[in-house]
């Protein structure tokens, strides 16, 4: 988990949706560079805009080099015409919870004679990786 201390419980940023030339519903955060995602409907991308919302933030909290983005007040928020302005609020401690469980991947070199006999025992190379770690680790 990060370092950063005092993470606040939920966030709050002003999603802009508006109709792209393709009939679906793009939403863009303006306090948040590269936070947007697109849907069908306008129902739709509210959901992503929360999905993504949650998403951008656990990145931001868990990376030491970004800085979290004050948010614009609601009613200085610059809409555009034809768009939509809407309160996106997430609850960190499920996507907090995710991220930590989030699984990654690691490269492991193996002597090829040592992958064949795990393949033929049918091993789970994955899992057993993770209970090694585990126990060295005395999780």
């Amino acid at each position: 988990m990060s370092k950063k201390m005092n993470l606040p419980e939920y966030y709050a940023y002003t999603a802009v949706f508006e109709k792209n030339s393709n009939a679906f519903w793009l939403a863009t955060f303006p306090d948040l560079e590269g936070c947007a995602t697109n849907a069908r409907t306008l129902e739709e991308a509210i959901i992503q805009a929360q999905n993504v919302l949650e998403d951008y933030m656990a990145i931001i909290e868990r990376d030491e080099s970004l800085t979290i983005p004050s948010s614009t007040p609601f009613e200085l928020v610059h809409v555009p015409e034809g768009g939509i302005a809407q309160r996106i609020v997430v609850s960190m401690s499920g996507a907090r919870r995710r991220w930590e469980d989030k699984s990654v991947n690691r490269m492991v070199t193996l002597p090829a004679w040592l992958d064949e006999k795990g393949r033929e025992a049918n091993l789970n190379f994955s899992q057993l990786l993770r209970m090694a770690v585990t126990k060295e680790l005395k999780l």
